[in-house]
């Protein structure tokens, strides 16, 4: 069984005052294996954030199932959402939601202080992820005291330190490059996934090629076959 298996997920945003309702996803289906790096590509206003805000149980679908691990996100009561997530889910905030109150130390730790964990613990699993992420000497500063690409490794720490089964990342820019990294690409345009590209044996820059090519075709209106 896939780790998530989303069904004909829709999401249909009701209009205030009697104005047109908006249909942000339609009919959007896909499964993702464990171990998978997928990526998610499309301009602004396709559905990227709407799909991301459902799979981490922000917000709920308007129609079909999303299913991680066997459970189904759709039908979590709310009372048991927060937990469900913290103890499942990593999310990178496009504006990372760092508190600045807090140390970049203090921000990682958050979602264990909050599951419990003890100090010892929450250290220990800091100390093995805090090299490869390349921030050991910059715990103790304030997330005003970091640049944007500090608070993006901080902020992706504070996702991975609880061992999560899914990771979900917004990037703060529609990057080629850290897409062509992923083993597939899917391609979402008006609230449905209308093509992919799965890298196999492709090297990073020939994925970088062929989704480049991919989103010239698109610019210029070509059909994708």
């Amino acid at each position: 069984m896939s780790l998530l298996e989303v069904s004909g997920v829709k999401k249909t945003y009701k209009a205030r005052r009697g104005g047109a309702s908006v249909e942000a996803l339609k009919n959007v289906n896909f499964t993702v294996e464990k171990g998978e790096y997928v990526a998610i590509m499309g301009e602004s206003g396709s559905g990227k954030t709407t799909l991301l805000n459902i799979l981490a149980a922000l917000d709920k679908a308007t129609a079909g199932t999303v299913i991680l691990d066997g459970m189904n996100l759709t039908t979590i009561k709310d009372a048991a959402i927060a937990k469900f997530r913290r103890d499942n889910l990593g999310y990178v905030f496009q504006d990372f939601n760092l508190l600045d109150t807090f140390t970049l130390e203090d921000n990682i730790y958050l979602p264990l202080v909050l599951a419990g964990k003890r100090h010892s613990e929450m250290k220990e699993r800091l100390d093995k992820l805090a090299p490869s992420l390349g921030i050991t000497d910059l715990l103790k500063k304030y997330p005003y005291e970091v640049s944007g690409g500090q608070k993006q490794r901080a902020a992706i720490a504070r996702a991975l330190i609880t061992n999560p089964k899914i990771v979900l990342a917004l990037m703060v820019t529609h990057s080629t490059k850290a897409a062509s990294h992923a083993s597939r690409v899917m391609f979402i345009k008006d609230g449905i996934i209308f093509h992919q590209i799965y890298k196999g044996n492709s090297t990073d820059t020939q994925m970088y090629q062929k989704i480049s090519d991919t989103l010239n075709l698109l610019a210029q209106g070509g059909d994708l076959k």
